[in-house]
């Protein structure tokens, strides 16, 4: 059965992962450590960065096009959860696997979740065969569902990788199986980004599986005898490496091995992108893209740190001509940056905000901004805006505080016009 090859084909990843067990992996053939720098890999690309500010941590031909393999169905599975959280699809509901989904119409050596005749299953079950097995069969149940049939399903995923501003990803189908997929490890991590953020439980209810089991009793119809298959999830860190939490693997002849991570540790999210990690020196790049990626993530922990840096707290503006004297302001976003861990006790901040405001005032607006600097670098802006709206006063008003201000020589800021 494809299955049993594909779960002995695992085994080979256990010595290597026995390090990564405590956050630490075992080195691959031909890759190190550069002196006192970051890992030298063998993936064709790979690229690293720190989920919130998206600050870049290593980069390696991140820009070169690769075809994503499986990678491809991070974007089905968004469009999925899109469609769940905005209501048009409910977890519960129940599908029958059209033929063009049935595993015995899918391509020679595709990971498959096995559906086929006299079956039903949930949408949420669907999604777990999704991400867990990798199942080809299960992004065209997806596709179908969604948009009605397959091309109108990728006319979405590059409608939505256009509407994200990306110029190289592009999918021809939603599995993966195409090499005529494209996408850059840059791209496809910035993406890998938005997808954390914009649907956090998943992490949780479906890229931390370890395993999924189907079909099950209750998803057999009209004499179907079938036996369960339980496949592990190809994301072998899981587990393994500490904080490690999602995300994909993806392998065809073209690309080679891929593999995009996401771990947390200490309040830091980072996430790696390993593509075209071949076989070498005797050793599957199945098992080399789970160390490469493990031993980037030891870069990143072992040299970055996520700091909140201290900020002197702003003060109300004083407003003039409008219809309240002053206005709260607020940082947005907190101000937090990454850097080396031998510079988070350099790192000082500033305050620039104007004491006088002209209004009106409106929501948002910026009115200053806290800096963050490394000596005489800035390393960051988090801009004070406005907690509210002051509109402008009355006539009396306005001509009162003209007065004041041309006798004491004061030009307040026009909020509109930002600090």
């Amino acid at each position: 059965m494809p299955t049993t090859r594909r779960l002995r084909r695992l085994l080979p990843l256990v010595f290597l992962l026995a390090a990564a067990a405590s956050g630490e992996a075992a080195a691959p053939p031909s890759a190190g450590r550069g002196p006192g720098g970051p890992p030298v890999l063998i993936a064709r690309s790979a690229i690293l960065l720190e989920a919130v500010t998206g600050t870049v941590l290593y980069e390696y031909h991140a820009d070169d096009p690769i075809a994503p393999a499986s990678l491809t169905k991070l974007m089905t599975i968004h469009l999925a959860l899109r469609e769940i959280e905005e209501g048009r699809l409910e977890p519960s509901e129940v599908l029958v696997p059209g033929p063009d989904a049935w595993a015995k119409n899918m391509p020679p050596r595709s990971s498959l979740m096995f559906l086929g005749p006299n079956q039903r299953l949930t949408v949420e079950q669907l999604l777990k065969g999704l991400v867990v097995d990798s199942g080809n069969d299960a992004a065209v149940e997806v596709a179908e569902r969604i948009a009605g049939s397959v091309p109108a399903f990728v006319a979405m995923m590059n409608r939505e990788a256009a509407r994200l501003g990306y110029r190289t990803m592009r999918f021809v189908e939603p599995a993966g199986i195409s090499a005529s997929n494209t996408v850059t490890a840059r791209e496809y991590a910035d993406f890998a980004r938005r997808f954390v953020f914009l649907h956090p439980d998943s992490l949780r209810d479906l890229f931390s599986l370890r395993e999924f089991t189907y079909p099950l009793a209750e998803n057999l119809t009209g004499g179907n005898r079938e036996k369960p298959v339980t496949q592990a999830n190809r994301n072998v860190l899981l587990g393994r490496y500490y904080g490690v939490d999602g995300l994909k693997t993806g392998y065809i002849d073209e690309s080679g091995y891929n593999i995009a991570v996401t771990a947390e540790r200490a309040g830091m999210r980072l996430i790696s992108i390993i593509l075209g990690v071949p076989d070498s020196g005797g050793v599957s790049g199945a098992a080399l893209r789970a160390t490469e990626s493990a031993r980037l993530l030891d870069y990143g922990y072992g040299t970055f740190a996520a700091v909140a840096p201290p900020y002197e707290q702003p003060v109300s503006p004083r407003v003039w001509k409008g219809t309240a004297r002053t206005v709260s302001v607020r940082v947005s976003p907190a101000p937090y940056v990454v850097v080396r861990k031998e510079q988070a006790s350099a790192l000082r901040t500033s305050l620039l905000q104007s004491s006088d405001v002209e209004a009106p005032v409106k929501a948002g607006q910026a009115l200053g901004a806290v800096v963050v600097s490394l000596g005489n670098r800035e390393v960051a802006r988090f801009t004070l805006r406005a907690a509210s709206d002051v509109g402008r006063g009355g006539f009396l008003r306005r001509a009162v505080d003209s007065v004041i201000l041309f006798f004491r020589g004061i030009t307040p800021v026009r909020a509109r016009d930002g600090v």
